[in-house]
């Protein structure tokens, strides 16, 4: 009974101490290494984000699925299972790649990747490996060109390069625009323009305008020069003749006298002038000229007359005729006759009315109104003049005599002196001691 008692006492005593004990822990779950080449993916186990490769994760006996995703690369999945113990778990994940847009100023170059021909820019490179690459650009008239780049994974890369052209450029401009342009001796166009290609060294420029003197320079250029070249052009001095029918014409220009036509107006600024021509006895003419730069003009400027004419004739002649109180001339005496009675003269005077005054030593002054019509003669006549009185040479004669009065005349030996009006005294020219003029304005020679 004893030792029934003690093993229910025992059987108790544990059972107390069992109640007493708390329960133990799961053991632990195994540890699962999880590899990736290349490293570096953000790993996902069952949906459940785990770091990035390499990594160490405590997974649950049996099977799960892994998400692995690299940065420019397409996520990988895959399924694997994990026992009771630790295990190692290895992804081959593809390689991420790099795009590129390959361009050029100007576009169009032939383009190379690592050597190989991709086509011409700008050209779009997809899915190339990080790293580096070498990138070569070809374009006809420029220098080749070699890019060297270090590409990593994943934003888009532009990989640009501005060609240096092979040949220089002139961008020749001038003042006034529209010049011809001739480069290295080959017609260029008109100014402003861009001349490209020129080879390099130096090179003749031409730039030229009509009316203008010409710009001549030698440039000297390296092959990639972009240089400005502006001319600026002198205008050739003008000339302007004037001729005018009549001649002899004053000729003004903008109203400052010139000369008498013909005459040549030289090195004159181009632009508009105002030339005007008079000529006594002509209607005035004047027109505006206009001159461009190393412009000649002949201007012709035919005048009209004003004028008309009077004709008269005197008794005697060698009398001074005036029109208007100005001296216009004087009569001769017909050829082989006396000068009782004068030639015609024509004179040409202003058209209207006129007064014509008729002088001559000894005798009265004659006056004439007549009326001048343009291109018409106003015939006077033959206008006698009225002889005066005055004594003009003294003669002494060998006796002693001296006779006083108007020399007539010497001929067949003899002097003839008027003494009075009407009366004429012959004295042979034997018997004169001497003449002696009595006024100075004495008619013809008088000596003995």
């Amino acid at each position: 009974m004893k030792r029934l008692a003690l093993a229910v006492l025992m059987v108790g005593l544990r059972a107390d101490l069992s109640a007493a004990r708390p329960e133990a822990a799961p053991p632990p779950s195994p540890a699962v290494a999880v590899t990736s080449r290349p490293e570096g993916a953000m790993l996902s186990i069952d949906g459940v984000p785990r770091g990035v490769t390499p990594a160490s994760v405590h997974l649950f006996p049996g099977r799960h699925v892994a998400r692995l995703e690299l940065e420019g690369a397409p996520a990988t999945y895959a399924e694997f299972e994990s026992g009771e113990s630790p295990s190692d778990v290895f992804f081959e994940l593809p390689a991420p790649s790099v795009t590129v847009l390959l361009d050029t100023e100007p576009q169009g170059a032939a383009a190379t990747l690592d050597g190989a021909f991709v086509g011409t820019t700008p050209v779009l490179l997809p899915e190339l490996a990080p790293g580096r690459h070498s990138f070569g650009l070809s374009l006809d008239g420029h220098r080749d060109a070699v890019l060297e780049e270090d590409l990593a994974a994943p934003a888009p890369v532009r990989v640009f390069a501005r060609l240096v052209p092979s040949s220089a450029t002139l961008r020749v401009t001038s003042d006034p625009a529209g010049a011809s342009v001739v480069v290295g001796g080959v017609p260029r166009g008109a100014a402003p323009v861009d001349v490209s290609g020129i080879p390099e060294g130096e090179t003749e420029v031409e730039v030229s305008l009509p009316g203008h003197a010409s710009f001549r320079r030698r440039v000297k250029l390296a092959s990639g020069d972009d240089v400005p070249l502006h001319a600026a052009l002198e205008p050739l001095p003008t000339e302007l003749r004037v001729v005018t029918v009549p001649a002899g014409a004053s000729v003004y220009v903008d109203d400052e006298p010139r000369g008498a036509a013909p005459l040549a107006i030289t090195n004159a600024l181009p632009g508009s002038f105002r030339v005007r021509v008079r000529l006594e006895g002509y209607d005035p003419l004047a027109r505006t000229v206009e001159l461009g730069p190393g412009e000649h003009s002949t201007q012709e400027f035919r005048l009209r007359p004003n004028t008309g004419s009077v004709s008269l004739s005197t008794s005697p002649a060698l009398v001074t005729v005036s029109v208007d109180g100005r001296r216009a001339g004087a009569t001769e005496a017909k050829p082989g006759s006396s000068d009782a009675v004068s030639r015609e003269l024509v004179l040409r005077v202003p058209a209207g009315v006129r007064t014509v005054e008729l002088s001559r030593p000894g005798y009265r002054t004659e006056t004439r109104t007549v009326e001048v019509g343009r291109d018409r003669t106003a015939t006077l006549g033959t206008i006698k003049l009225e002889r005066l009185f005055i004594p003009d040479v003294a003669v002494v004669t060998r006796n002693g005599t001296t006779v006083r009065g108007m020399f007539k005349e010497r001929s067949g030996g003899f002097y003839r002196v008027e003494t009075a009006p009407g009366l004429v005294h012959s004295i042979p020219l034997a018997d004169i001691e001497s003449v002696q003029t009595i006024r100075s304005d004495a008619g013809p020679d008088t000596a003995p």
